[in-house]
C-alpha cells in the first residue's frame, strides 16, 4: 500500500506521516509513505502545485490523504470545491482520497467550529473515509487531560499529539483496531516516538472510539 500525505505543517510535524506508517506495518500492512507537505499551505495553494497534480495523476498511489489549512480554514463551499478538485486528479491516478479533520489548538488558531461540519459535509458528498483528529483531541481532553497533546507553541501537536493523530488516521481511513499498537517507534536505530505505556494505552482507547472506516 502506497500512502501520500497532502497538507502542510499538522501534517509533518513530528513525522507523523511516518508514525502512521509505522503503525500499519505494526498491524501487519505493508506500506510506501511520502508526503506533499508545506508550512500554511491549503489544497487551493497544493492545487496550484505542478508535484501535486503529477504525483496524484502518476505517482501510483493507492490512498491520498488531504488536510485542508487551519489557520484560515475556507468556507464550506470553498472547501468543497478544493475537495472536489484534488479527488478529480484522484480519479484519474487512480488513487483513493481521504480527509483529515485537524485538531484544534489553544493558541494562535481561531476558532474551528465551521472545519467539523464542512469536512463531514465533504465526506457525505464524495464518499470519503475521514481522519476525525478534531474529535479525538477533543475526547482525549476529557478521559486523559494529563496528558499533552501540544508542542512549545501550543499550536502544533506534541510526540503524543502526533501518536493520537495517526491513531486517528488508522482508525477513520482504515477502519483499523488500534488497541495494543507500539508506542515506542525508531528509525535507523534512534527513537522517533517514545510514550510510556499507559499514555500509548491511553490515546489509543480514544482513537478506538472513533468511528471506524466501513
Amino acid at each position: 500500500m502506497r500512502l501520500l500525505f497532502l497538507g502542510n505543517s499538522h501534517t509533518y510535524y513530528n513525522d507523523m506521516p511516518f508514525l502512521a506508517a509505522e503503525l500499519l506495518r505494526a498491524g501487519g500492512d505493508a506500506v510506501e509513505v511520502a508526503m506533499l507537505t508545506r508550512g500554511g499551505q491549503s489544497l487551493a495553494g497544493h492545487l496550484q502545485n505542478e508535484q501535486t497534480r503529477f504525483n496524484l495523476l502518476y505517482g501510483g498511489w493507492d490512498l491520498c490523504l488531504a488536510q485542508e489549512v487551519t489557520s484560515e480554514f475556507p468556507p464550506q463551499e470553498d472547501y468543497l470545491r478544493g475537495v472536489e478538485a484534488v479527488k478529480a486528479l484522484c480519479d484519474a491516478g487512480g488513487c483513493r482520497l481521504a480527509l483529515y479533520m485537524n485538531f484544534e489548538s489553544p493558541r494562535d488558531t481561531p476558532p474551528l467550529s465551521a472545519m467539523r461540519p464542512s469536512v463531514l459535509a465533504a465526506a457525505a458528498r464524495f464518499h470519503l473515509p475521514v481522519a476525525r483528529t478534531c474529535e479525538a483531541f477533543a475526547r482525549a481532553a476529557q478521559s486523559c487531560p494529563d496528558i499533552d497533546l501540544y508542542g512549545p507553541d501550543r499550536h502544533h501537536a506534541s510526540p503524543a499529539g502526533s501518536y493520537l493523530v495517526a491513531l486517528s488516521v488508522l482508525r477513520g481511513v482504515f477502519g483499523r483496531d488500534v488497541l495494543g499498537l507500539p508506542g515506542r517507534i525508531g528509525f535507523a536505530g534512534r527513537p522517533v516516538l517514545d510514550l510510556p505505556k499507559a499514555q500509548a494505552a491511553a490515546l489509543q482507547a480514544v482513537a478506538q472510539s472513533l468511528p471506524a472506516a466501513l
